[in-house]
């Protein structure tokens, strides 16, 4: 479902698990995705990768988040995928939804 339109709401326990203390790590995603010049699945595989070393994070803090962000719940096809399914416009809307919404719960 997730594929054709935006989820209207988090799942409540993913979201709390995984984007809750992320609000730095969906930046920097948002920040490297955006900088690719290509939207292709292995690019985005690599940026993934980059973040996460460059966070010094394992991939699934990093990747889990990211499907949360655009599936609306922890489970979706391989992330790179996703992405490049998703397109670059509607990826990028749905990471910096999500990441507005973890700064608005981590203030309440």
């Amino acid at each position: 479902v997730f594929f054709y339109q935006t989820p209207s709401a988090y799942e409540e326990k993913a979201a709390r698990k995984h984007l809750l203390g992320a609000e730095s790590t969906l930046l920097a995603l948002h920040e490297a995705l955006s900088a690719l010049e290509s939207w292709e699945a292995s690019e985005l595989h690599n940026a993934v990768i980059g973040v996460a070393e460059e966070h010094d994070l394992k991939l699934g803090k990093v990747a889990q988040p990211i499907r949360v962000a655009v599936s609306g719940g922890p489970v979706s096809p391989p992330i790179d995928q996703t992405l490049e399914l998703l397109g670059r416009k509607v990826s990028l809307s749905r990471i910096a939804a999500a990441h507005e919404w973890a700064l608005q719960a981590s203030e309440t």
